[in-house]
């Protein structure tokens, strides 16, 4: 049976109040970024900044922090190729690891949604499972959307020389509105891939297909189901500006807008994130005609 939009919440709602331990994965994702956000710094200041200070001898503790921060501009300037390709190993690396706990997740939601419970172990074996398949559909849906570029080109050409644009804007008008079409024209793309493609993860992670099969799973599951996944869309577009409304509201007060910040940082970690998986679980569940765990078995459970 084919659930309605407001089913699939209320009772992914449900199954997400049984099963809280779904936003593990998403604690132990941002716990990962800040590992490697700290680690990249730290390579970057033993590889480059470690080197200039003892080859001049500095003291880094008289260090003003203007002295500080020409030091990282000079350095990075002189070394940008090689910085920024250890940035890009570096984010691919963590794009692996996050790949696993996203993989989780979704394994996680699909145990939940198919027995009304999941534990940590579904978590590990899902994202094991999955992770590769998980982050090569990821680097193939960034190329699909960094092709969008294509979109710039016609202003980029007409525009010219960049520097004499910056320094006279009105010589190249048709350019510059051709460049601002081309960028709105690149944003529908991306916002149309994003539909399109909604899918496309928990048709790996459920179906344990390879990347190219998910693809045409997910599309063939946005093609069957156009304005139902549009509405998950929206639901799920809407529940992130939602809170960047909050945050813009608040933003006028110091106080209350640095601890709003901090709120919506733990919602969308514990709150809003795992119970976005359950809703799209379930609804890929119920649109690939599986059997999911009765709601009226919750009330029985209780």
């Amino acid at each position: 049976m084919v659930e309605d939009i407001g089913t699939v919440v209320r009772k992914g709602f449900a199954t997400w109040t049984r099963n809280l331990n779904i936003c593990v994965p998403f604690i132990l994702e941002v716990l990962t970024a800040i590992v490697f956000f700290f680690l990249g710094l730290l390579v970057f200041t033993v590889v480059f900044i470690a080197p200039v200070i003892s080859k001049q001898n500095i003291d880094p503790s008289v260090l003003s922090p203007e002295e500080v921060l020409s030091m990282f501009t000079s350095t990075f300037s002189e070394n940008m190729l090689m910085l920024i390709l250890s940035g890009i190993v570096l984010f691919l690396f963590y794009m692996l690891v996050q790949s696993f706990f996203a993989a989780g997740a979704i394994g996680m939601a699909k145990t939940a949604s198919e027995t009304g419970h999941t534990n940590l172990g579904d978590m590990f074996h899902s994202g094991g499972k999955n992770f590769i398949n998980l982050f090569l559909t990821n680097i193939l849906v960034f190329l699909l959307a960094v092709a969008g570029l294509v979109f710039l080109v016609p202003g980029i050409i007409s525009i010219g020389d960049v520097s004499l644009f910056l320094a006279n804007p009105g010589s190249a008008a048709t350019g510059a509105s051709l460049l601002m079409i081309g960028m709105m024209v690149w944003v529908l793309y991306i916002l149309i891939l994003s539909i399109v493609f909604l899918f496309v993860d928990y048709a790996l992670v459920i179906d344990g297909l390879d990347p190219i099969s998910a693809i045409e799973k997910g599309i063939s599951v946005f093609r069957r189901n156009m304005f139902p996944v549009f509405m998950m869309w929206v639901l799920v577009i809407g529940l992130s500006v939602f809170l960047s409304l909050i945050g813009e509201a608040t933003s006028y007060m110091d106080v209350i807008a640095q601890l709003w910040s901090f709120l919506e940082f733990i919602l969308s970690t514990i709150v809003i994130q795992p119970l976005i998986t359950v809703w799209l679980t379930r609804f890929y569940l119920n649109r690939t005609e599986r059997k999911l765990y009765s709601f009226e078995d919750y009330l029985l459970d209780y």
